[in-house]
């Protein structure tokens, strides 16, 4: 049975996931500081601030259950600061959420690919392998206050483009950066779809192809081309 990792596993899009990943037959393992689900899935205590125990995490469910074809890394971190004081906040919360969304996502995407490469492609299945980033419009574009939160994201973003198009283009494997929006391209500041990121999480998961590795999409209608636009305002 294929196994699907939820790294930073919470009550909205962490929880959906590991419950459409279930129904669909995946064995699911999520990993985060607690439990947030009364045992109904096999958890692994992890802490994203940490990136040097990724490997553990990944050694320990392939022991437990079998390397994971899917891993979904779905945690983050963000301080907002002032509009007009970008720097305020201190070495120990920007090295943390650096941590979080860019370091630890680093040491998952390596992980993930060392399993591919372990599963073989008869492990692997038609479908290959998928790593998938929960993101946000912040690899392209600006809202004020989120200039720590968009460093992170847009390394990550970086990384997922640089393994979908060049490192592992002709291998069966999948990456993407999923970023949902409102029909009309607004980003997601609030109010994000857990069923919805779900929904296309398992489509990309069980689909062959890589697609659009920059994954917008908005609820109930799929993958989206949005326009690009580099600034945002609170007030849309």
């Amino acid at each position: 049975m294929a196994t699907a990792l939820i790294i930073g596993a919470g009550p909205n899009i962490g929880k959906a996931c590991a419950e459409v990943f279930s129904e669909a037959g995946y064995q699911v393992a999520i990993a985060s500081r607690t439990d947030k689900f009364d045992g109904k899935y096999r958890h692994y205590t992890f802490d994203a601030t940490k990136p040097e125990a990724v490997p553990a995490l990944f050694d320990k469910v392939s022991s437990d259950l079998s390397t994971p074809s899917v891993v979904i890394f779905n945690a983050y971190a963000h301080e907002s600061t002032l509009p007009e004081g970008p720097f305020d906040n201190d070495f120990a919360t920007v090295q943390k959420d650096i941590n979080v969304n860019a370091h630890s996502p680093y040491y998952a995407a390596k992980e993930a690919i060392k399993g591919f490469k372990k599963l073989g492609s008869e492990g692997l299945g038609p479908a290959g392998g998928t790593f998938i980033f929960t993101g946000n419009a912040l690899n392209i574009a600006v809202l004020p206050g989120m200039m720590g939160f968009g460093m992170g994201k847009s390394a990550a973003a970086h990384m997922i483009q640089y393994l979908a198009l060049s490192e592992h283009s002709k291998d069966p494997y999948k990456f993407y950066y999923g970023d949902e929006r409102h029909e009309d391209g607004y980003p997601m500041t609030t109010g994000l779809n857990g069923d919805a990121h779900a929904e296309e999480y398992l489509k990309l998961a069980k689909d062959p192809e890589q697609r659009a590795w920059d994954f917008t999409f908005a609820k109930g209608k799929g993958y989206i081309n949005f326009p690009v636009q580099e600034l945002y305002s609170w007030e849309r």
